[in-house]
């Protein structure tokens, strides 16, 4: 008779493997694959520990372990990222939403809250993250979502209907703000653009580097989204409005100036949990 590993066991084995890999936090991701395999919540693997477990569900395990190892991140492989504590499915079309972006977020629910009707607009898409928390944390709102890549605006799209929020954001395909230049002016633009120096995406970890290389590549310095953004951003706000940005490790001050010489106003650096530099706020007179 075949031996029948349990549910314990098998975490176990798994959150060890990772360790020994290297991997950050090996007991959470085997809890988390595990309980994608088996259609189970973290916290009903360990009223079930001592389930018994069948081939096909440990062969299934296995292939998510290989893949993991082999650096293809967690998030494609459980196809969903929380963010905003809302449910977003993320592939690999799309940059995977992070925590340090919802500082972003945060930030436009602060300055734009109280306002009867607000028009805001997500630059560079991607899986809609900050285009559908806003239209879930703003119901006054509408938001347009603009991104180049069709892909990713249908993944954005069944993000916004995921989270009940389609019929409030406008999905446009196009290069950056061009789409829209001939709308009416926006109370407040925000984006996450790519901002790693293209010299430096050889030696980003496999992680990173499964992410499309599109939503990464900031050009030689860096910066070049950043200088294009000033320059279309700034006739498309309303007077008052906001631009935000966020920022790359070390980038605050050259960006800070490229916003100052676009003629903005009040440019604000922001601090992240880890007091980190993270996104940068500029206002239109």
């Amino acid at each position: 008779m075949a031996e029948h590993h349990t549910l314990k066991e098998i975490l176990d084995l798994s959150a060890g493997h990772f360790a020994k890999h290297g991997l950050s936090s090996p007991r959470l991701e085997a809890e988390l694959l595990i309980g994608h395999t088996l259609g189970l919540e973290r916290i009903q693997l360990y009223v079930q520990f001592d389930r018994p477990l069948e081939e096909n569900e440990l062969e299934q395990m296995r292939q998510f372990i290989r893949r993991r190892l082999q650096g293809e991140p967690l998030a494609y492989i459980l196809g969903e990222k929380e963010f905003m504590s809302l449910p977003f499915y993320v592939d690999s079309r799309v940059l995977i939403p992070r925590p340090e972006t919802e500082h972003l977020v945060e930030k436009a629910l602060e300055l734009f809250g109280d306002m009867e009707e607000v028009t805001l607009v997500d630059l560079g898409a991607g899986s809609g993250a900050i285009a559908v928390s806003l239209a879930y944390y703003l119901p006054q709102s509408r938001i347009l979502a603009l991104d180049i890549n069709p892909e990713s605006l249908e993944l954005a799209r069944k993000n916004a209907l995921r989270n009940g929020v389609e019929d409030r954001i406008r999905f446009i395909l196009g290069d950056l703000l061009d789409p829209i230049k001939d709308e009416e002016p926006v109370h407040g633009i925000l984006s996450n653009p790519p901002y790693i120096p293209s010299g430096e995406l050889a030696g980003l970890s496999p992680e990173v580097k499964a992410q499309p290389r599109l939503a990464l590549d900031g050009g030689s310095d860096g910066l070049s989204y950043y200088c294009r953004i000033a320059k279309e951003a700034f006739p498309l706000l309303k007077g008052g409005g906001y631009l935000g940005l966020e920022v790359g490790s070390g980038q605050d001050d050259k960006v800070s100036r490229i916003l100052w010489e676009r003629g903005f106003k009040g440019v604000e650096i922001e601090k992240d949990y880890s007091g980190h530099k993270r996104c940068i706020w500029a206002r239109k007179d």
